[in-house]
């Protein structure tokens, strides 16, 4: 509890110095806000309050939440609502995801403000400290910092901006790119937009530094917060690893991801059951989790709430709100239903699946009559859900139910991550065997009657696909906001969703429907450069 306390206080005087009057400039006092080592923490404490933590209003849950909503593996159990915004409504400006962008660059802009502390004083603004507290807190601090404002961006450039495109120009210009600490609002309100090209090579350059310096776990002499669950080595090269992946360059992506994987000295693994990453209420975490917001603590915790508008349950019970299910077309084609808007038999090839029977979460229709309705179900509350469907059931899942720590980032991602980069770059065997890793994890040789390597399941060279890879994937990863930057990020067109939505059939990864609108309010009335 004490190490929360340390944590959630230093959210709160972050938090509160960061509500000004205007939004681009950050006012300091006369002396330096930060006037020792231990006091220097609340820098990167307070972009992790800003990203992730805050009950209903998580940016983290807001990206997700818009990151699921434009993908092809999720329908949707709602009508149209242009206030969320579902169906690809990418024309509309949507208040959660401005409020998203609106906390991303106060993230950037409190970043900025430190790092130019720490230049101002020759890299060293405490020079009283040890070697050991300069290694230990000091460089951890200013890593943490590179890492959060990469994170900033990767998360504004994933949703506002244009996917990259490998030897092409990507010289447009749609976000600010904020580099230093801004002096008067003059200079913050005509702050110039970054090209495709320079953003993502900033976000590269912020992830890199981040993994030059940060540690590879906790040790004895770290402020004590830094052991819950914060970014470390291996974070900042997972997140090297998706953004490599983002710009089509397949070597260096697969690279980071094997130095997650092969590097960690038993850290992460995937020994466990896929629950066990979603059901902590406490200081632990799953061997898979390398990243994660300790929502544990009940006077200052709380999970991520408006996680209920995409998975199953609201606290302890199914939510009544929930919009997403996994796509009628996709469960057919991964073979768990034989035709789910008609035959919707459960195949054995989910019931086998550890994931479906863990992380997943099945509703029965509506329309079933009272009479014939079969206890232990839970039939879907809303008229318009037609079929049975299989939603996600990631959140609320550990003893302490609204109290369970949030993923931000796991190993089963950097396997599938490794395994279609090798697959791409003709190493069939090794991309083999990094998904059967993934695949292994989640056999249950019970339900199945074999195991795994005995099944037809298992994976070789000869019959491994890109699609293989990819379907894997998906029910990996299932409604965790990956689904369109895996699209995009392998350069392919994007199937739609259901055909009753309006949306073409494919449409290209570089198509303006994927980029949700820069917000109004927040940036283009006051950022001249928009003019």
């Amino acid at each position: 509890m004490k190490k929360i306390l340390l944590l959630s206080l230093a959210f709160l005087m972050l938090v509160t110095a960061c509500e000004q009057e205007d939004f681009f400039e950050l006012k300091r006092p006369p002396e330096s806000p930060w006037l020792s080592l231990y006091e220097f923490e609340r820098a990167p404490i307070g972009g992790y309050s800003l990203l992730f933590h805050g009950g209903w209003g998580v940016k983290f849950d807001y990206y997700n939440l818009y990151k699921n909503a434009i993908g092809d593996d999720a329908a949707w159990s709602t009508p149209g609502d242009a206030a969320w915004g579902w169906y690809r409504d990418t024309e509309n400006e949507k208040d959660w995801l401005s409020q998203m962008f609106r906390d991303a660059y106060r993230v950037v802009a409190s970043v900025n403000d430190a790092l130019a502390f720490v230049e101002e004083y020759d890299g060293n603004p405490f020079p009283k400290i040890t070697a050991e507290d300069k290694t230990k807190n000091l460089d951890r601090i200013i890593g943490e910092l590179y890492f959060l404002r990469g994170f900033s961006y990767y998360m504004v450039m994933t949703t506002f901006g244009n996917a990259y495109v490998p030897g092409g120009p990507n010289n447009d210009q749609r976000l600010p790119l904020r580099l230093e600490r801004s002096s008067s609002y003059e200079e913050a309100s005509s702050s110039r937009l970054g090209t495709t090209e320079e953003m993502w090579n900033q976000i590269l350059s912020d992830f890199q530094q981040a993994y030059d310096m940060l540690p590879e776990r906790f040790a004895s002499g770290m402020h004590p917060s830094y052991e819950a669950g914060r970014a470390n080595k291996f974070a900042a090269a997972a997140m090297l690893s998706r953004t490599y992946f983002a710009m089509g360059n397949y070597d260096e992506a697969g690279e980071f991801a094997g130095f997650v994987i092969d590097q960690n000295n038993g850290d992460y693994d995937l020994s466990e059951d896929p629950i066990e990453a979603f059901n902590k209420s406490s200081f632990a975490r799953g061997k898979e989790v390398i990243m994660y917001s300790p929502d544990w603590d009940e006077t200052y915790g709380g999970t991520n709430l408006h996680a209920s508008c995409f998975t199953h349950l609201f606290q302890s019970n199914p939510c009544n709100w929930t919009a997403t299910h996994m796509d009628y077309t996709t469960l057919q084609r991964i073979g768990w239903m034989p035709d789910p808007k008609n035959d919707t038999t459960i195949t054995i090839v989910a019931r086998r699946d550890k994931r479906f029977q863990q992380v997943l979460a099945v509703r029965e229709p509506n329309n079933v009559p009272e009479d014939e309705r079969i206890e232990g179900r839970f039939y879907e509350p809303r008229a318009y859900m037609q079929w049975r469907s299989i939603l996600g059931n990631k959140y609320f899942r550990g003893p302490k139910i609204q109290y369970t720590n949030t993923v931000i980032l796991r190993l089963a991602e950097m396997y599938l991550t490794r395994s279609i980069c090798l697959f791409k770059a003709g190493d069939k065997q090794g991309a083999a065997d990094d998904l059967n890793v993934v695949r292994k994890r989640a056999w249950d040789e019970t339900v199945a009657g074999v195991s795994y390597e005995a099944s037809d399941s298992y994976v070789t060279s000869n019959n491994i696909t890109e699609q293989m890879i990819g379907d894997e994937r998906l029910i990996e990863l299932f409604m965790e906001g990956d689904r369109i930057d895996y699209l995009r990020g392998l350069k392919v067109d994007v199937p739609s969703y259901e055909s009753e939505r309006g949306v073409p059939e494919l449409t290209p990864y570089t198509d303006n429907s994927f980029m949700w609108p820069i917000p109004v309010a927040n940036e283009q009335d006051l950022n001249g450069a928009y003019n």
